[in-house]
């Protein structure tokens, strides 16, 4: 999965895309304008991140598997 997917599937990114579609299906905004929008959506969500979030997670996760001929 692409970082900007995790933006695009939190909620303001659904909100987002929602309604630039419904804007591009009335007619308000062209296509190349609403991709236009969301690639700057990408670009302002992963500046945010690196300058203004402190907090970071770590997570390991220790999978063992075993398989057993039958």
């Amino acid at each position: 999965m692409a970082t900007f997917e995790l933006y695009r599937r939190s909620t303001i990114g659904n909100c987002l895309t929602e309604t630039l579609d419904e804007m591009v299906q009335n007619g308000t905004l062209s296509p190349e304008l609403a991709i236009q929008v969301l690639v700057q959506f990408d670009k302002s969500m992963t500046e945010a991140l690196e300058t203004q979030v402190k907090s970071k997670v770590s997570i390991k996760l220790g999978v063992e598997l075993t398989c057993a001929e039958l």
